[in-house]
């Protein structure tokens, strides 16, 4: 999930993909069930956007089971390690999703998880995205509604990260704004509800510490916080043991005509 008008705030370091990592194994838990809802359907062709290094992408592939599957980035470097271990009928390529025509037919369905909250203008994106379906073929949104946390560490983390990404025009939690969207054009929502995910605390925070390793140093130039308050809370994340955190993710489907 790399692409962004305003630019990707996690970037595509071997630090960052080690994050990726974590964030695959942290929302699979919400993800599976939600893709699992489609798996009945024939697909041909489904492509994954924002695949960063092909965690989603093979995700999508295991439970809906396409005759091929795609993901797309614009990082090379992530889609260089996405492609070292892709499995058959799943392949990759360097393209920025937020520009239209894919680099591949029309699809039967198209997915994008925690996308548009990095993104200027998602109902752009989505309207966009939305004329590269094939007749009938559906459009998968998975994103944050809310994120609820008691932990003081969780919650300054999420603080400065959600101040990070309003800096460059974008929004950590988008859901709310994407269940008020209108149905873009030629689309019409097929689903729309929230999925709950409550990790442990330290899982969460051992996210949190990778993504502000990668981060820090765009937080302190944007001013939004000093070297010495992130390494405070360096260390306070790395100190969570008990505590509570959970997120509200909006999960949406929109299909073609």
């Amino acid at each position: 999930m790399t692409s962004a008008v305003g630019g990707y705030a996690f970037g595509d370091s071997a630090p960052a993909a080690r994050r990726l990592g974590l964030l695959a194994d942290l929302f699979e838990p919400a993800s599976r069930p939600f893709l699992t809802r489609f798996a009945d359907r024939q697909v041909d062709l489904a492509v994954d956007l924002g695949c960063g290094t092909g965690h989603t992408t093979r995700l999508l592939a295991a439970v809906l089971r396409p005759r091929r599957t795609m993901g797309l980035d614009q990082s090379a470097s992530f889609v260089a390690l996405a492609a070292a271990d892709a499995p058959p009928a799943v392949e990759f390529a360097v393209h920025d999703v937020t520009q239209v025509p894919f680099p591949c037919p029309p699809a039967d369905l198209v997915s994008c998880r925690l996308l548009l909250s990095h993104l200027a203008d998602p109902a752009a994106a989505v309207t966009a995205w939305g004329t590269q379906l094939a007749p009938g073929g559906l459009l998968l949104v998975d994103e944050v509604e809310h994120i609820h946390t008691t932990d003081p560490a969780l919650g300054g983390y999420l603080d400065i990260a959600a101040a990070l990404l309003a800096s460059r025009g974008q929004t950590l939690e988008i859901g709310p704004v994407l269940h008020r969207l209108p149905d873009p054009p030629g689309l019409t929502r097929r689903h729309d509800q929230l999925a709950t995910l409550t990790p442990p605390a330290a899982q969460a925070a051992a996210m949190f510490a990778q993504n502000l390793a990668v981060w820090r140093d765009s937080a302190v130039s944007a001013g939004l916080a000093t070297e010495t308050d992130l390494n405070r809370l360096a260390t306070a994340l790395a100190e969570v043991e008990e505590g509570e955190i959970s997120w509200e993710l909006r999960q949406l489907a929109f299909q073609r005509a």
